[in-house]
């Protein structure tokens, strides 16, 4: 018997509710707990929850993107960046003090990393 993953409920949720007026999709979702706990899943229930989120943003043509830079980035930099992906982005920021500079983004199928230490070891094995 196949393992179910948060994806898999998250994936039937989200088909589960597609089309529904309020009070049915309030109906459907007592119900999808109910299953979660027959299944002994409420502690992946977070997990469930974030999946079916990132699934109902790709549904709607929803790009979510994670930029990690050094430091600070100006608003204005950001919404260049927002921009490059599509109208339909979201962008989540973070800090990592580890890095010398630069940046990298990553999307759901993709990372691109402009970060100085990647460049500089492009850098020296062009030199080697």
């Amino acid at each position: 018997m196949a393992k179910n993953t948060p994806k898999i409920y998250a994936l039937a949720l989200l088909q589960s509710i597609r089309g529904l007026s309020d009070k049915k999709i309030s109906e459907a979702l007592k119900k999808f707990v109910e299953l979660i706990a027959r299944d002994h899943k409420l502690k992946q229930m977070p997990k469930i929850i974030a999946e079916f989120a990132r699934l109902a943003k790709n549904e709607q043509g929803i790009e979510e993107i994670k930029i990690k830079s050094a430091r600070e980035l100006d608003d204005k930099i950001i919404e260049k960046i927002k921009k490059i992906f599509g109208d339909k982005t979201e962008a989540t920021v973070e800090i990592e003090e580890e890095m010398l500079g630069g940046i990298k983004i990553k999307t759901a199928d993709k990372i691109l990393d402009a970060s100085l230490k990647t460049q500089l070891n492009k850098l020296k094995q062009t030199l080697i």
